[in-house]
């Protein structure tokens, strides 16, 4: 998100409790006639636009649906795989406060049934279930996390990879049967292409038990298995924020994951905004000669 605070900063450090003044509209007199208070103000206007993060979101791909199934519970041990879910939550909701609404865009099994939904609201958020919706921006922005895997009814690439660079969270799920391993693939690939991130071309095998977590990312912490029965391998395809965080003993991508939250590059807008201040910054200085 861009957010410059540079103005109301400036302000507080200008009144010092006396009086409020905003920077730069009513600090006019002085930039006239002090040239240290506009390089005051220009600096603290660049500075603090820098120092915000960009509002970017984040993806989590598993390469099988079976892991949020009633028998996935079952399999790997429901309070476990409920830790998965509410760890899940938390780390795609990035506004940072507890709770929340999600979006189950699928017909799937694997995102329907109810012990998912259970843990759902275990985990402080309200679940809709929905595939008839509008598939815009607008619309999907209400929700702070969406679920999505198998058919792709009404989804556009162009929406979903807005959605995540205005700060949504996905959780995208391979491995359905729905068209076949390579049609599967080309559903969903066009979307996480966008973040580094790919689905296989063939299904992998991979599951049928049980299988132990070995990765220290945090939607893993206390979680000691999860169940998987023949997914889409998932692969790094070349991205800074992307990454491969579970695998199998083959080294196959069980889980994928974009984060652009924790790295908090600058926007192009905020990268802006510290043009502008430089170029303030420079004005200042001429004055002053």
């Amino acid at each position: 998100m861009v957010i410059c605070i540079g103005v109301p900063f400036a302000l507080l450090l200008e009144a010092g409790g006396r009086k409020p003044l905003e920077c730069p509209t009513n600090y006019r007199k002085k930039i006239m006639n002090n040239g240290p208070s506009k390089l005051l103000c220009t600096i603290i206007l660049g500075m603090t636009c820098i120092s915000l993060p960009a509002l970017a979101g984040r993806i989590v791909v598993n390469h099988d649906e079976w892991t949020l199934s009633n028998s996935g519970f079952t399999a790997a041990d429901a309070p476990n795989v409920s830790t998965f879910v509410q760890n899940l939550v938390e780390f795609l909701d990035t506004d940072g406060t507890a709770g929340g609404n999600v979006l189950i865009y699928s017909s799937n099994f694997g995102l329907t049934e109810t012990s998912f939904q259970t843990a759902l609201t275990g985990a402080g958020y309200t679940s809709t279930t929905n595939t008839a919706l509008s598939f815009d921006l607008a619309t999907l922005s209400a929700y702070d996390v969406i679920f999505l895997g198998g058919a792709a009814h009404n989804k556009t690439d162009s929406v979903l990879i807005d959605y995540v660079n205005a700060g949504g969270g996905v959780y995208l799920m391979g491995g359905t049967g729905v068209g076949g391993a390579a049609t599967e693939a080309a559903r969903w690939n066009g979307f996480l292409a966008a973040f580094g991130l790919a689905f296989d071309t063939t299904y992998n095998l991979v599951g049928g038990t049980p299988l132990t977590v070995s990765s220290t990312h945090p939607i893993f912490d206390g979680v000691a298995q999860l169940y998987y029965n023949n997914g889409n391998t998932v692969l790094d395809v070349g991205n800074d924020n992307s990454a491969i965080v579970l695998t199998d003993a083959g080294q196959r991508g069980l889980f994928g994951v974009y984060d652009n939250v924790a790295n908090g590059v600058p926007e192009p807008a905020t990268l802006a905004l510290l043009s502008l201040g430089l170029l303030g910054l420079g004005a200042a200085r001429r004055r002053k000669q």
